[in-house]
């Protein structure tokens, strides 16, 4: 077996998850991964192709996913027997605050002299606060794109010298002094960086490790894929992390960074030769442009891809541009998160647009063959109170009865959860927009995730409802949801039952955790939470939709 240069491994969001007894909460209900977030970036697609192309051998291990996979793999002697140049952790999504430090820890326990090395969205806003605080990890690579800059500093690492020279790197030298050297690498082409199926697959095989490479657990029943268009926004949605604010204040990104729709296409190519799964194309097409969405679906026409593609929209789509996409995709469906019916909360919230333009969409995209139509909403917007979120179910309701049964059209309803994202104009200015964080610093964040429900690690309140009344309305909203899904015949009255019942054994277990937490004695309120075990595990299943429902597309 070829001996790697670079191992990048996913952390669990919490390391010693199987032997935790936590409630996630539905942290994680609407979208692939499970609460312990299980999908390793995109990005480390990237780094495996273009290291590759450039002479270093590039093996990638989902350690989230294998442990999800085998109660009984041992992360830790896998980790002990590999001897790689460098480890490559990822840390962009603030959830694996604990994950990825303790990861690094035990790296270093192995190969205290093997250089340990950070990447992320979330690394990037905590570069210093990492450096500084956490002896186990010897460099953070800032920024959106890493792929040059890891080249780079592997060659600095084979030829021991200090990566003075690499832009984006904050590190520590010999004397443990800190530098952080200028954010000056920020590409606006993203074709050198392009994801290739195709080598991830080599990979797998190169190191007779299927699983180690797949995206998150159990990919292969619901085997969806993702190319990227454009890195960086337009738009300033005030918790998102990658909106056009925090990428300019974090990533020095003055404006989009985009692939060529010919290499787009040429990507979902590639993936079409391994899979017929959907593919997901992350951002909406349109912030380029309409030259360039327009040339990606010309693109899509001419070469014939004829999987399932999913296109995220963040505003509705003029009639024209729907039947370009209804001509130019054969199986196409739609994601759009208007996050609240209430159309001065969407405002707020920084999504411009009307229920009367998103209803018409809605009903042209079915008529034109839409394969399906996801519509997301969210708990813990700014301006929000309970009987808005409960009004945003009935919003639902009314929408799947205005489509008779029509499965197509499917309605989401989850929490803003766990975190803020680090870096948001919310997380930034908090007071301003109605939110009050409970934390700031990483550290705060890495023992916060320990906690026994997903209450006491949520991040924030806002002025409209507190950190208890967000978590209750969160099962309400499920619960009424189910029910009207159940009334429209969306789901089965089996599967209505069984969400049904997995809520209230949550909002049990939440209760029982919250009269634990009041006992003083540390070691006693411990073997409680522990005798609670089971009764957790029960209560971290899927209940705000079926996995199905989310993720099958026939």
């Amino acid at each position: 077996m070829v001996k790697p240069d670079l191992v990048l491994l996913h952390p669990p969001s919490v390391y010693d998850f199987r032997k935790e007894s936590v409630i996630y909460g539905p942290i994680s209900d609407v979208v692939p991964p499970t609460p312990i977030f299980d999908m390793y970036p995109i990005g480390f697609v990237s780094i495996l192709g273009y290291l590759e192309r450039h002479g270093y051998n590039v093996r990638i291990i989902n350690l989230a996913s294998k442990m999800l996979e085998n109660q009984k793999f041992d992360p830790e002697a896998l980790i002990k027997s590999l001897n790689p140049k460098a480890f490559g952790i990822d840390f962009h999504w603030l959830v694996h605050a604990q994950g990825s430090l303790e990861l690094a820890k035990i790296i270093k326990k192995h190969h205290p002299n093997t250089p340990i090395l950070l990447g992320g969205l979330s690394s990037t806003y905590f570069h210093e606060e990492i450096i500084e605080n956490y002896p186990q990890v010897d460099y953070v690579i800032r920024g959106d794109s890493t792929e040059p800059l890891l080249l780079q500093l592997m060659q600095c690492i084979e030829g021991n010298k200090c990566p003075e020279n690499v832009p984006n790197v904050t590190w520590r030298d010999t004397d443990k002094k800190i530098h952080a050297n200028p954010l000056t690498f920020v590409p606006y082409n993203l074709d050198d960086f392009a994801l290739d199926a195709g080598s991830v697959v080599k990979a797998s095989l190169k190191y007779w490790d299927i699983s180690g490479h797949l995206p998150y657990h159990k990919w292969n029943d619901y085997p969806i894929t993702s190319v990227l268009a454009c890195k960086g926004c337009i738009y300033n949605c005030i918790t998102c992390g990658g909106s056009n604010y925090a990428y300019k204040r974090f990533c020095n990104r003055s404006s989009l960074a985009c692939m060529t729709p010919e290499k787009l296409v040429e990507g979902m190519k590639i993936i079409q030769q391994y899979t017929e799964g959907p593919i997901f194309i992350v951002g909406d097409l349109r912030i380029a442009g309409k030259d360039y969405a327009e040339s990606v679906l010309n693109n899509i026409k001419k070469e014939k891809v004829d999987n399932p593609v999913i296109l995220e929209l963040f505003t509705p789509i003029d009639e024209d541009y729907l039947e370009m996409i209804a001509k130019s995709v054969p199986k196409f469906s739609f994601e759009i998160s208007p996050e609240s019916h209430d159309e001065a909360i969407r405002y707020a919230f920084g999504r411009p647009y009307r229920n009367n333009e998103l209803e018409k969409n809605i009903s042209k995209a079915l008529e034109l063959g839409c394969q399906r139509f996801d519509i997301f909403f969210m708990i813990g917007l700014p301006c929000q109170t309970k009987k808005s979120v409960l009004n945003t179910v009935e919003y639902c309701h009314s929408l799947l009865k205005n489509h008779k049964g029509d499965r197509r059209l499917r309605a989401f309803i989850a929490p803003l959860a766990p975190f803020l994202d680090p870096g948001s104009i919310a997380f930034e200015n908090p007071e301003k927009h109605g939110y009050k964080l409970f934390f700031k610093e990483l550290e705060e964040y890495r023992r916060a995730i320990h906690s026994p429900s997903w209450k006491y690690f949520l991040n924030y309140q806002t002025m409209w409802m507190s950190r208890d009344e967000l978590v209750e309305v969160t099962y309400e909203a499920a619960y009424l949801l189910n029910r009207a899904k159940l009334q429209c015949d969306f789901i089965d009255p089996q599967t209505a039952e069984k969400i049904e019942s997995q809520i209230q054994s949550a909002r049990r277990a939440i209760q029982k955790i919250d009269e634990i937490m009041k006992v003083s004695e540390p070691e006693l309120r411990a073997q409680q939470l522990k005798n609670l075990k089971n009764q957790i595990e029960e209560a971290n299943q899927r209940l705000l939709c079926s996995k199905d429902e989310l993720l099958k597309w026939s």
